[in-house]
């Protein structure tokens, strides 16, 4: 329990944070603590509770635990949370600001994505050095590089690995069998569980509460977005998710689309994500106000950064940032 709420402590502040940042972090400092509390106290004595689903409309009662708790999604609440000034400063701030809906992109801006492609292809670099004599790092910035080209022309498209292979085993010149032999390496990729970035479940739960809509804008294969939404239960947070073609990029199209499906003008959205091509400036371009969390990866980092758009360097650092949009 500690540590997860050890972790926002040690999280830098931003220079001169105002009055509603700090109160943002420590109220997601308290969230995240009170859930483990609550998930104990919560054992004791069944009542009943409503348990809904945003995106199908289905609903029922279920016997809990304790009349004081209600459910949203995975996590459990105190009702006197529900009242507590971070919501109704929230809310004050997005009805200000005529925010009605919050747009996020998903990989690298919810979760731990980037991690999972370094450490498999960091494997496969590793294995195929052993094997055909080379460096491991010489592997590495090819794999890289050739896999920054090809996403630039195949989008996404877990397919593009079998290009980035076939060009690896050219620019090596030899070694083509174990080039190409262990591209189940990197396949691989597409079947671990990733994780929450650090203050995800707090900074939605109190965004739900504040009465705003919620869509998911992701850019990838759609089986394996499936997946990541299972095994994180990540469904029930949005009110709407698109999944755009993996064979293509993600544009201003796919943005609208998202704001479409909740009925909200794009004047009245706020899109949060990581790559400046395929979130933030589609974004900008729109109307909409904007949230950038840098991408790990630099082809997501290229070009300018739209006036206006908030810069963070944690998710968690979104709820302080609408204090400083216009």
């Amino acid at each position: 329990m500690f540590k997860n709420y050890l972790l926002i402590i040690l999280s830098p502040l931003p220079k001169r944070p105002s009055t509603f940042c700090l109160s943002s972090y420590l109220f997601l400092i308290l969230k995240i603590s009170t859930r483990d509390i609550l998930r104990e106290q919560i054992l004791r004595a069944p009542q009943e509770v409503v348990v809904s689903s945003n995106l199908t409309g289905y609903t029922k009662k279920t016997k809990t635990r304790n009349s004081n708790y209600v459910f949203r999604g995975r996590m459990w609440c105190m009702k006197e949370l529900l009242s507590d000034p971070i919501f109704s400063e929230t809310k004050r701030k997005l009805d200000e600001l005529g925010i009605e809906a919050v747009l996020f992109d998903l990989d690298d801006t919810l979760i731990y994505t980037s991690e999972i492609f370094i450490h498999y292809m960091e494997v496969y670099s590793a294995l195929v050095a052993e094997r055909i004599d080379v460096k491991p790092e010489e592997i590495m910035k090819a794999l890289q590089g050739i896999n920054d080209e090809e996403y630039k022309k195949m989008g996404v498209n877990p397919k593009r690995w079998e290009a980035v292979v076939e060009k690896l085993a050219l620019q090596f010149g030899h070694g083509e069998k174990e080039i190409l032999g262990n591209l189940d390496v990197l396949m691989k990729i597409y079947t671990m569980g990733p994780r929450l970035r650090k203050g995800v479940r707090g900074m939605l739960d109190v965004f739900r509460q504040s009465g705003v809509k919620m869509v998911l804008v992701t850019h990838a294969n759609v089986q394996w977005t499936e997946f990541k939404l299972d095994f994180l239960s990540l469904w029930d947070d949005f009110d709407a998710v698109i999944i755009v073609d993996e064979n293509g990029h993600k544009k201003s199209i796919d943005w609208k689309k998202g704001m479409d499906a909740v009925e909200t003008e794009p004047k009245n959205c706020l899109v949060v994500g990581d790559s400046l091509g395929g979130d933030i400036r589609p974004g900008a371009e729109l109307g909409a106000r904007t949230i950038y969390l840098p991408s790990p990866w630099s082809v997501y980092r290229e070009g300018d950064v739209p006036e206006g758009t908030e810069i963070i360097d944690e998710i968690f650092e979104t709820l302080a940032a609408l204090s400083r949009l216009r």
